[in-house]
């Protein structure tokens, strides 16, 4: 088995059978190929639709969160590579046999990540985010976001690094990678593998500042100083989330930020 696709989900009926299309279109067989979805119990007709793909793998019962269910889909994975790819989330046509290509390039290497679009409340692009090499202080550091659903992982890192820690509700992929790169180098691919699909309330969209709150608690974890410029940008964040609640200063920052040539990041 090549590829185990991991997919939590949790009233996710309007967008997962997208999902499982764009999964579909990489073009491998069964025995090459696994999508494990990782049900919390929806009562949306998720299950119904699991029961019509005789391709898929699932499993629908009450767990204790995102991390939880990551972790369900992790250890029952047979591929040799990991995907995390939420039920809201699509693979870019070809990723990964684009993916395929740079193993061969870097064999040596088990942590591979991809540039990622982010795709608007309409379904319409947004804007790109390029894959880097992440690093440790780079993570802890200016650089704390990660691609991913474009992040392709071999299950030997998970051995390595250890599971999702279920104990964190934000940013747990975050806090993961943050262990992972202490041991593996990350192989960006200038190509993009994926789509993120913004959603009103989903944990990313709605809740931006309990991430960087997290970014700081493993700063404090990892004995980083607060006098860094990464410390207080962090900090600006979270202090200023309010104002990104009242809609005619959201608009204004995005006037300046494209007045200034930076398209913003966040939704209108």
């Amino acid at each position: 088995m090549l590829f185990s696709i991991v997919t939590p989900s949790f009233n996710c009926g309007d967008w997962i059978l997208e999902n499982f299309r764009t999964v579909r279109a990489q073009g491998f067989s069964p025995d090459q190929l696994e999508q494990w979805v990782i049900d919390g119990g929806s009562t949306d007709g998720t299950v119904d639709l699991l029961k019509q793909q005789p391709h898929i793998k699932w499993i629908s019962e009450p767990d204790r969160g995102l991390s939880d269910a990551v972790n369900k889909g992790i250890q029952r994975a047979q591929g040799d590579w990991i995907i995390w790819l939420n039920a809201d989330d699509l693979l870019a046509q070809n990723a990964l046999r684009t993916f395929l290509e740079y193993t061969r390039k870097y064999p040596q290497h088990r942590l591979f990540v991809g540039d990622l679009i982010f795709l608007g409340y309409d379904g319409s692009p947004e804007h790109e985010v390029k894959a880097r090499a992440y690093t440790f202080d780079g993570l802890l550091g200016m650089q704390p976001s990660i691609n991913q659903q474009s992040t392709i992982i071999h299950r030997e890192v998970f051995t390595k690094a250890g599971l999702i820690d279920i104990t964190i509700r934000y940013a747990m992929d975050y806090e993961w990678m943050v262990r992972a790169v202490q041991h593996y180098e990350v192989v960006p691919i200038p190509h993009v593998l994926a789509y993120y699909r913004r959603r009103k309330g989903s944990i990313m969209d709605a809740h931006m500042a309990a991430h960087f709150r997290e970014f700081l608690r493993q700063r404090r974890k990892y004995g980083k100083p607060y006098w860094e410029r990464a410390e207080w940008w962090m900090r600006c964040y979270i202090y200023t989330d309010w104002l990104r609640r009242i809609h005619w200063a959201r608009r204004g920052v995005r006037a300046v930020k494209r007045w200034f040539g930076r398209e913003p990041s966040h939704p209108a």
